[in-house]
């Protein structure tokens, strides 16, 4: 059994036995990866509450034939605050989500380690504007991951935006946006996009995520083109929408 040591952020936590716990993790150096926490229920654990979703955790594990153990854990930033409040707790399932629908297997990536902390930490220190957050960190993400979608010009006759007359609507499918003259009406697999949201999209692409602004980006118009984008990529074609899904072992 080969002993290593990693630091990851807790996605998912569920209850496995009596008194075990398996979590899914992003890891700096395996990408997605599960692991079991065994004892972590009972009331002397030696874990106690440092492995609690979306706390960013140094730990020690063994490797096991279908799960790893983790043996040890010391907790790095708990973001705890984040937990107890309701709506930056759903704004934050909600990458983890994105995290899950675009990091495939095991490969590992600490751009996305690093995107998902600086999000989270940013996520903590704010009051509002919690939609554009979650836009910014889902956009910033479908660009590593290397669906960025086309904001520059439509994608099916290259026109840019300022030269087209109507609204601009968004093609998921397609992976970017479509002028006025090549938006195939309603019956399309596009959407329209209000007045200043590509201004929008293009800010949360060029600005860090703890300088984005709280106000004034159009917060939900952006969640509904990113959600969209992703979920017409993902590699597993769907969105996991919560602080959950797999990851890279399953007890057999």
């Amino acid at each position: 059994m080969a002993v290593y040591r990693n630091k990851g952020i807790v996605l998912r936590s569920i209850r496995f036995g009596e008194a075990d716990r398996i979590l899914d993790l992003y890891t700096q150096d395996a990408g997605l990866t599960s692991a079991i926490a065994k004892g972590i229920r009972k009331t002397k654990s030696k874990f106690g509450a440092r492995l609690e979703p979306l706390s960013c955790v140094d730990f020690m594990a063994y490797t096991g034939r279908s799960l790893d153990t983790l043996t040890q854990a010391e907790t790095l930033r708990s973001f705890h605050e984040i937990r107890e409040d309701l709506i930056r707790f759903e704004a934050a399932a909600r990458m983890v989500g994105y995290v899950k629908s675009l990091s495939g297997g095991d490969e590992a990536d600490r751009r996305v380690f690093n995107l998902l902390y600086h999000a989270l930490d940013a996520l903590e220190g704010r009051e509002s504007g919690f939609e554009a957050m979650e836009a910014a960190f889902g956009m910033k993400l479908a660009i590593l991951a290397g669906y960025a979608p086309q904001l520059d010009a439509c994608v099916e006759c290259g026109m840019e935006p300022g030269e087209s007359e109507g609204m601009l609507r968004f093609a998921p499918g397609l992976g970017g946006i479509l002028c006025a003259e090549c938006d195939g009406g309603e019956s399309r697999d596009s959407f329209p996009m209000p007045p200043g949201s590509l201004e929008g999209l293009r800010a949360i692409v060029r600005i860090p995520l703890k300088e984005l602004p709280e106000t004034g980006l159009m917060g939900e118009a952006l969640r509904r083109v990113v959600r969209s984008h992703v979920i017409a990529h993902a590699p597993s074609n769907a969105l996991v929408s919560d602080v959950g899904g797999g990851g890279r072992k399953r007890p057999a």
